[in-house]
């Protein structure tokens, strides 16, 4: 008996393969954690694609720092989300987890970019700007991970080494009905 066999309709969703602009929910996986470097509060949402091409696909782990030591450029960076995501204006915030608990479900319109992490070299797509949904719907803008010939840098999912092709020399292969699993 299969231990499961292969369903397309049963995976974790598209992925997000260009950068532009995308209507997007926040999705409950986002969570409140303390930046490493600094010890501050931090959000790390994560969204979903709402319509067209990559609907479904996600787009993680967009950082957003709550700086007590900067207080203006945190609240407007703060306030930057809510408003986009159609939070009214005078609602008091009395925590950043009252964010968090505010903004799951909300639905925003994001613009993403094509940014290399300068911890591991991966291209990822990050979080540039946000917005009010765009009734338009959804816009990628054709641009897709760059490529730098890394094989640590593709984009398979199993981080697979290239490998030759052991069948390129043309040398008959032999393998016996007793060597097949079926």
């Amino acid at each position: 008996m299969a231990l499961f066999t292969v369903d397309s309709n049963n995976t974790f969703g598209k992925s997000v393969q260009e950068s532009g602009r995308y209507n997007v929910k926040v999705l409950d996986s986002s969570e409140l954690k303390t930046a490493k470097s600094t010890g501050n509060e931090m959000l790390v949402l994560n969204y979903e694609v709402l319509d067209g091409d990559y609907a479904g696909g996600r787009v993680l782990y967009d950082n957003f720092v709550w700086n007590p030591d900067n207080l203006d450029q945190s609240e407007k960076r703060f306030n930057t989300l809510l408003v986009a995501a159609n939070v009214p204006d005078g609602t008091p915030i009395n925590s950043i987890q009252d964010v968090l608990r505010g903004i799951i479900n909300k639905q925003l319109n994001i613009k993403t970019e094509w940014v290399q992490s300068d911890y591991n070299g991966k291209w990822n797509l990050s979080v540039k700007t946000y917005d009010k949904l765009d009734t338009d719907g959804s816009k990628p803008d054709g641009k897709k991970r760059p490529n730098d010939g890394s094989a640590k840098k593709s984009n398979d999912p199993f981080n697979h080494a290239p490998q030759t092709d052991p069948f390129a020399t043309g040398a008959p292969v032999d393998i016996s009905d007793d060597d097949l699993p079926f």
